[in-house]
């Protein structure tokens, strides 16, 4: 196998020329085709969406969901992605749910809803800014988010 050293900035696109078997005639010379190769295997490790990795002043980070429904700042250090999945290499554990829409309006400690959830057991869903009587102005930071479990 042959790879060309440069990179089609256009389509970031990269010129491979391979042999291989072709026994059903399925290719033909000179043919576009998208293929993947796999690197490396990773086991064991902690994935989140990559909606909710953050970039800031604290650097890469996430906002996590204490058990009080509040959140707060996590640093991570990310590893590979893969498409909407990102591997975790520090910072998260098993199991911390990650907020993943709505964090451009969220702030340290702010309080959180996740419909759905009767208790203070990881449960993924919507979550909505605690409740107010009608007219009442919401305080800053208490946007609707969505939490999902990072995991395996």
């Amino acid at each position: 196998m042959a790879l060309d050293s440069q990179i089609d900035t256009t389509t970031g696109t990269v010129k491979v020329r391979a042999q291989f078997d072709n026994a059903d005639n399925a290719l033909f010379p000179n043919q576009f085709v998208n293929a993947q190769l796999l690197v490396k295997t990773l086991h064991d490790v902690v994935t989140v969406p990559t909606a909710a990795i953050q970039r800031g002043a604290p650097g890469t980070y996430v906002y996590v969901v204490n058990a009080d429904n509040t959140v707060s700042v996590r640093p991570i250090k990310t590893g590979p992605t893969d498409g909407p999945i990102a591997a975790v290499e520090s910072g998260l554990a098993v199991g911390d749910r990650v907020v993943v829409d709505g964090t451009d309006r969220l702030r340290d400690g702010a309080r959180v809803i996740i419909p759905g959830a009767r208790s203070a057991t990881p449960a993924a869903g919507n979550a909505a800014p605690d409740a107010q009587p009608p007219g009442a102005a919401q305080p800053p930071g208490q946007p609707q988010n969505r939490s999902r479990n990072g995991g395996k």
